[in-house]
């Protein structure tokens, strides 16, 4: 089924997994079948919290998403790091929000989930043990080449 193997693209945007072999109409389709942004949405924010607890990379853990009306929002667990470990939590979130950002607005699904259907992505991370860090967001105005976190 189309929407699953979307879904599951679009899930972690900024992995190159395979996204470019599925055509922009091919992504409308799956869109409108789930009858519309919000409902395909909804179906990656759940095949997204079942992957809760695995790794994204050997920082970042998946520890579940959301999706309110037209933003998808995924939750995130460093592992290795405590609030009172990082010198500048707004660095942080600059450096991770600017190194992501290139790879998830240009990500074939991504930009026509952000640019045509003014999709975003929202990311929230947390510390190893569970304390909020800081929050993030991808849309159309923060995908601009212009933007500067």
């Amino acid at each position: 089924m189309r929407t699953t193997c979307l879904t599951l693209l679009l899930t972690l945007p900024s992995l190159p997994v395979a996204a470019g072999q599925y055509t922009p109409a091919q992504v409308r389709a799956a869109v409108q079948q789930a009858g519309g942004l919000d409902g395909f949405l909804r179906v990656i924010a759940s095949n997204t919290a079942k992957m809760s607890g695995q790794m994204f990379d050997a920082e970042t853990q998946i520890t579940g998403a959301a999706a309110t009306e037209k933003t998808l929002v995924y939750y995130l667990r460093l592992v290795n790091h405590s609030k009172s470990d990082i010198p500048s939590v707004d660095a942080l979130r600059r450096n991770v929000a600017a190194m992501l950002a290139p790879s998830v607005c240009t990500a074939p699904v991504a930009s026509i989930l952000i640019n045509e259907y003014g999709a975003a992505y929202k990311y929230m991370a947390y510390s190893k043990s569970r304390e909020y860090l800081f929050e993030y967001t991808l849309n159309k105005a923060t995908c601009s080449p212009n933007h500067r976190w």
